[in-house]
């Protein structure tokens, strides 16, 4: 085996782990978030050459393995291929989408539907090797159910549409300094308004307790399940697992979630690298 290093790129953070030829880890450590297809190519080429300062100088790289946010097009892909190779140009390089990623940390070789619930929502029907069906999760505008951005935007609409119980919606308001123009001026102005609007998310998990806000969340996870996990033929017989800081953090409701439309969450992972890692050491 050779060392690789090994990328789960998100919006929100990247995490890298640097794999001995031995099995062992070097290093593993966290950046900013980067999605390839939003950054500027600068921005891209500057984070990697930031993350090999970071790198140890006795293990040389042979192998990169990106999984990235954006990495959706064969262009985008070969394009940060270009990028990395800059860096580490005696590497082996695959670039792949988180969601190819996501599917190899939680399935290995095995058959499933893969779940992605953090920032943004994905989904796929993985064959043990490849991603062979995708339901497009169409992004925080159009989609992106039971996603953080979902979550948050949900939130601040029932807000300010006088849905939230009384003592909620203050509270809520409060603890965020939030008033109607700095929410406008975060969602229409602000170059992340889905960032800001996961950013909101641990008000909920904080409030759990709170029928409305548990019922909140129940209705967006459930939303994530019937009109993703549901779409791929023969749902029901399959494993289903995720992956996610929103999975992993509301997996009580999320498991509630899938069990009300009659299926089973296999297994959920807060990050997919310790499932990844695994899997390049076969």
């Amino acid at each position: 085996m050779k060392n690789k290093l090994i990328a789960d790129a998100g919006s929100t953070k990247v995490e890298w782990a640097l794999l001995k030829a031995d099995g062992e880890v070097a290093t593993s450590f966290v950046s900013d978030g980067l999605n390839v297809l939003l950054a500027h190519p600068d921005v891209v080429k500057k984070t990697f050459l930031e993350v090999s300062h970071r790198l140890p100088k006795d293990v040389k790289v042979e192998e990169v393995h990106y999984y990235g946010a954006g990495c959706a097009t064969d262009e985008i892909c070969s394009k940060t291929k270009e990028a990395i190779a800059e860096i580490w140009s005696d590497a082996d390089i695959s670039v792949a989408s988180d969601l190819l990623g996501a599917a190899r940390s939680l399935f290995g070789k095995r058959k499933g539907i893969a779940c992605i619930l953090g920032t943004g929502s994905n989904s796929c029907l993985y064959d043990g090797s490849v991603i062979v069906s995708q339901i497009p999760s169409l992004g925080y505008v159009l989609g992106d159910e039971g996603s953080g951005a979902a979550l948050g935007k949900r939130l601040v609409s029932d807000t300010f549409k006088n849905q939230l119980p009384e003592s909620i919606r203050e509270k809520f308001l409060e603890t965020y300094g939030l008033t109607l123009p700095s929410i406008l001026d975060n969602i229409y102005r602000n170059p992340s308004p889905n960032k800001f609007l996961a950013s909101l998310v641990p008000f909920l998990h904080d409030n759990l307790w709170n029928p409305y806000i548990y019922s909140l969340v129940l209705k967006e996870l459930t939303k994530f399940v019937a009109r993703n996990v549901a779409m791929y033929p023969g749902a029901h017989t399959l494993d289903l697992s995720f992956t996610g800081a929103i999975a992993f953090h509301f997996a009580k409701i999320l498991r509630e979630a899938a069990e009300s439309l009659g299926y089973r969450v296999t297994s959920i992972a807060e990050t997919p690298m310790e499932g990844l890692l695994e899997f390049h050491r076969h």
